[in-house]
């Protein structure tokens, strides 16, 4: 699978020229841990962060924002998005499509994705469902009980 089919495309962003108490104040409202920074034609310049907000001194988003952002493009395999996530230690991984935003994939919403797919054991087919699917769409296997969860890219 790829980012795409994951991804947030309705992402909450600020500029940089907004106070810090206006990124605080949608961190707070969206219950999000951090904000991508976009230009006036969606082009992301960087990202703020609850840390940013509390640890840093300045009035402005530009003054606090973390200027070097990982990204991934639409394309990327989620086992590649899964990877930076973990040995990054970041929480988000922003999606951008030519330097704009195009979407932001968090470990949540990876972690959704690996509850939701189901491989059945007969004919291999995946299946998304957060509910234990009752018989395959493939091959119409009824012994639910034997279907297992499997990772992304298994």
């Amino acid at each position: 699978m790829q980012a795409r089919e994951v991804m947030t495309t309705q992402v909450i962003a600020v500029k940089e020229d907004q106070t810090k108490q206006q990124a605080a104040r949608l961190l707070s409202l969206y219950r999000v841990s951090g904000l991508p920074v976009v230009s006036d034609d969606n082009m992301v310049i960087g990202v703020v962060t609850q840390r940013d907000v509390l640890g840093k001194d300045g009035q402005r988003v530009r003054d606090i924002m973390t200027r070097g952002v990982i990204s991934v493009t639409p394309d990327t395999d989620l086992d590649e998005v899964s990877r930076i996530l973990v040995y990054k230690r970041i929480r988000r991984v922003l999606v951008l499509d030519q330097g704009r935003l195009a979407g932001i994939i968090s470990r949540g919403d990876l972690v959704e994705e690996v509850a939701s797919r189901w491989v059945c054991p007969v004919c291999g087919e995946i299946m998304h469902s957060m509910h234990f699917p009752e018989v395959c769409n493939r091959c119409g296997a009824s012994d639910v009980s034997t279907l297992e969860l499997v990772a992304p890219g298994s």
